[in-house]
C-alpha cells in the first residue's frame, strides 16, 4: 500500500521532460514514480483531474522570519503557494547566523541561506542600510561560519545599490567575489540601482554567481540604448553567470522584462524576494504561484517557467535529483495547482505608487495541495 497517490493530474516535470496526464505515487516520503496507478491501494488518494502537478516549488530568494525582522512567516506563506524549499537571501551575517541556525531544523519547510557579507546582515533594516565596506568584512568569522554551517549555506550575498555602497562603487562587489573565491562558494548580487553599468557588474561575476532582480528599471538596466538586452548579458550567460527574477515590490518592470522576454532572454531562476512588506501585496510579486502565472503570461512557456522554480534552482543548490523533480526516489515534494480565470492585473509596483504599470491577466494559479516529504502540509478543501 502506497502512502499517497495523486491521480489524473497534468504532470509538468521539466527535470524529466514530462508534460502528460498521469499519476504520482509516494511511499516513505519518496517518489515511487509517475505513471498509471489506477487500482493501486494508498493510505490517501487525491484526484487532481483538471489540475497541474509539479515538483514542489523552490523560492530561491526570500527573506524569512526570524532570520530577518522584515521576514515572512515562512511555512504559512510558502506552503500556501506550493513552495516546499525556500532560500533566505542574505538576511543574516556571520555575527547573527549562529543565533538563528536552530530555525533551519525546526520547520517542515526546507530552508537554505546565503550569508550576507555584512556581519549583522539585514538586522538594521528598515532603519538604516547594511554596512558593506570591504574594510569591515570579517573574513575570519565568515570563514568560520561556512566551516560550521556549510550544509545550511549556499554562498555570499551583497546588495550593490547606490544608496547602499555610496562612493565605493563596485569595490564591495569585487571584494565579495574575491572572498567567495577563497571560500569556494558563489555570490548572489542585488543589482537594483547599481553604482555603475550592468556590463561592468557582469564582468566581475564568475560562473555560478547570480545576478538577481534582472528586470529592474531603477538606474542603469539590462537593456542597452537600443532597448535590447546588452551583449554583456549574453556573454555572461555563456560563461555561466545566472540571471534571477525576484520581483518583490519594486525590483521588476515591464519596461525591461517585456523587450527582454520578447528577445528570448528569460530568467534562469524565478523567485519572489518576499518580505513582510511585499508578501500578498497586489498587484506585485504576491507569492511564487503568482510569479509563475505572471511570467507565463509575459510570454515564457509554462514548462520553462516551472523549470525556473524547480529543476534549475535545485541544480544551483547542488540538490539535483533530490528536489525540484518527480524522479523515482526523489524527495516527495509536490505541488498541485488549478488554473483559474482571473482578471486581477499584474503590476510592477504596488497600487498607489505613481510609477505603477499594469498589464491584464487572464488566469492565476490556485494552490490546491502542497506535499513536503510525502506529508500534506497544505490542502484546499475542494480537492
Amino acid at each position: 500500500m502506497y502512502q499517497l497517490i495523486i491521480q489524473n493530474g497534468r504532470i509538468i516535470d521539466p527535470a524529466n521532460g514530462l508534460d502528460q496526464v498521469a499519476d504520482v505515487a509516494v511511499e516513505n516520503g519518496r517518489v515511487v514514480g509517475v505513471g498509471q496507478f489506477a487500482g493501486a491501494q494508498a493510505q490517501q488518494t487525491v484526484d487532481a483531474a483538471g489540475c497541474i502537478v509539479t515538483p514542489g516549488l523552490i523560492d530561491h530568494h526570500a527573506h524569512l522570519y526570524p532570520l530577518a525582522s522584515i521576514g515572512i512567516p515562512a511555512e504559512a506563506v510558502c506552503f500556501a503557494s506550493g513552495v516546499t524549499t525556500a532560500v533566505d537571501a542574505g538576511s543574516t551575517g556571520c555575527s547573527t547566523f549562529g543565533e538563528y541556525e536552530p530555525f533551519f531544523g525546526q520547520n517542515k519547510l526546507r530552508v537554505r541561506a546565503y550569508l550576507n557579507v555584512c556581519s549583522t546582515g539585514l538586522a538594521s533594516l528598515p532603519r538604516q542600510m547594511e554596512d558593506v565596506d570591504p574594510a569591515h568584512f570579517d573574513e575570519g568569522a565568515i570563514r568560520e561560519t561556512f566551516a560550521q554551517y556549510g550544509d545550511r549555506l549556499l554562498g555570499l550575498k551583497l546588495r550593490t545599490s547606490r544608496e547602499i555602497v555610496g562612493d565605493m562603487g563596485y569595490e564591495p562587489l569585487k571584494a565579495t567575489v574575491a572572498l567567495a573565491e577563497k571560500l569556494g562558494v558563489p555570490v548572489m548580487v542585488h543589482c537594483t540601482n547599481p553604482p555603475g553599468s550592468i556590463p561592468e557588474l557582469l564582468s566581475i561575476l564568475r560562473p555560478g554567481d547570480v545576478m538577481t532582480h534582472m528586470y529592474m528599471n531603477k538606474g542603469l538596466t539590462l537593456l542597452d540604448g537600443g532597448n535590447v538586452v546588452c551583449d554583456a548579458a549574453y556573454r555572461a550567460r555563456e560563461r555561466g553567470v545566472l540571471f534571477e527574477a525576484a520581483d518583490a515590490r519594486a525590483h521588476f518592470s515591464f519596461e525591461v522584462s517585456e523587450p527582454a522576454v520578447k528577445e528570448g532572454f528569460y530568467p534562469d531562476i524565478i523567485a519572489t524576494d518576499l518580505t513582510k512588506f511585499s508578501m500578498h501585496l497586489r498587484p506585485t510579486a504576491f507569492d511564487l504561484a503568482n510569479q509563475v502565472a505572471k511570467y507565463t503570461q509575459l510570454g515564457i512557456p509554462l514548462e520553462k517557467v516551472i523549470a525556473c522554480c524547480t529543476s534549475r534552482p535545485a541544480q544551483d543548490m547542488g540538490m539535483e535529483g533530490e528536489i525540484g523533480c518527480l524522479s523515482p526516489d526523489a524527495c516527495a515534494d509536490i505541488a498541485v495547482f488549478r488554473q483559474e480565470p482571473c482578471e486581477i492585473p499584474f503590476g510592477d509596483r504596488p497600487y498607489g505608487d505613481k510609477d505603477c504599470v499594469l498589464r491584464p491577466s487572464a488566469w492565476r494559479l490556485r494552490t490546491m495541495l502542497t506535499v513536503r516529504g510525502g506529508e500534506m502540509v497544505y490542502r484546499d478543501q475542494t480537492i
